[in-house]
């Protein structure tokens, strides 16, 4: 008898033992199965894209980029909070960015052969080139926002934020661009008349030509016009103001464009393109007196988010400075 129980006993530990490995083995079947499962969802996740709407027809990129190269949007990515691997040299050289180009591969010239190297998942894009775009396209996916195609930095931003789920930083900026600009037309209020005018040109060395700016993204035109409102004079207010970013003329007809105030791009250049007509220059009102403000050409060449800001700060600073 007691043999018996005995063998019951063991018999029973036995069983017990065969059916937990049995359970654990399940259990780890299941877990691997479940981690499989697991990668391969993530795994789908990541390789995910989306198609959203361009100005070249539907894009199908990558849901959430993680290798960009951008040919001339650096810095608005940056405020966007989205650092690219890769760009231009002409981009890395704007001196506005400086202290977050860190890690940034420059691709030179637009060198395709750098951009494949770098592997990138989206290519961003202000040209307008189709050659280049499809050189681009053969590379990685590429979303071309051509250069003064949208109407002004809001839609550039959002443009960019909606591709890359970034409408809240966009939005964010926004909110602060508008604020900055507030402030300063308030500054400006107690120092410059209602009526008081300002002109924008230049001066271009290579061709000796001679500019007037209108509100685009030229030369400070957006910061000037658009976010402090100052007002232009009546013949450029006509003609130019939302109808041309520039327009080259002859220096004859520069009186007509000259305002109380004068903006001018590549200022110091006025002897060496002007020459003998130096004289018409320095007959205008705003020469003689002394109300004439040369642009810093580095900080005032384009119009990206981070430039636009310190342009209408500087504009106050001079025109404070200047009263």
């Amino acid at each position: 008898m007691y043999l018996h129980k005995l063998l019951k006993s063991i018999l029973f530990l036995a069983l017990i033992t065969i059916l937990t490995a049995c359970g654990n083995a399940n259990d780890s079947t299941k877990s691997n199965t479940n981690q499989d499962e697991d990668a391969s969802t993530a795994e789908t996740s990541e390789s995910a894209t989306k198609i959203i709407k361009t100005q070249r027809g539907d894009l199908e990129m990558p849901s959430h980029p993680k290798r960009i190269v951008t040919d001339g949007y650096l810095p608005e990515l940056l405020v966007l909070g989205v650092k690219p691997i890769g760009s231009t040299q002409w981009d890395l050289e704007n001196k506005v960015i400086q202290d977050q180009i860190d890690g940034i591969e420059t691709t030179g010239e637009r060198s395709l052969e750098t951009i494949v190297q770098l592997k990138p998942d989206l290519i961003i894009t202000w040209v307008s080139d189709e050659a280049i775009l499809q050189q681009y396209e053969k590379i990685a996916p590429t979303l071309a926002i051509p250069y003064s195609s949208t109407g002004d930095i809001y839609e550039t931003m959002r443009l960019l934020g909606d591709a890359l789920d970034k409408k809240d930083e966009a939005e964010k900026w926004i909110k602060q661009l508008d604020h900055t600009a507030e402030e300063a037309r308030a500054q400006l209020a107690t120092i410059i008349k209602p009526d008081d005018t300002f002109a924008l040109m230049g001066v271009f060395v290579v061709d000796k030509g001679f500019y007037i700016y209108g509100d685009g993204g030229y030369r400070g035109g957006e910061a000037i016009y658009k976010h402090l409102q100052l007002k232009p004079p009546a013949k450029q207010a006509k003609e130019m103001i939302g109808k041309e970013a520039y327009r080259q003329v002859s220096y004859e007809v520069i009186p007509e464009y000259a305002g109380d105030y004068i903006f001018i791009d590549q200022g110091d250049l006025i002897s060496e393109v002007w020459g003998e007509s130096e004289g018409l220059w320095k007959s205008l009102d705003a020469v003689k007196n002394d109300r004439v403000f040369k642009l810093d050409p580095e900080l005032f060449w384009g119009n990206d988010p981070i430039s636009l800001e310190l342009q209408i700060k500087e504009v106050v600073k001079m025109l404070t400075e200047k009263q």
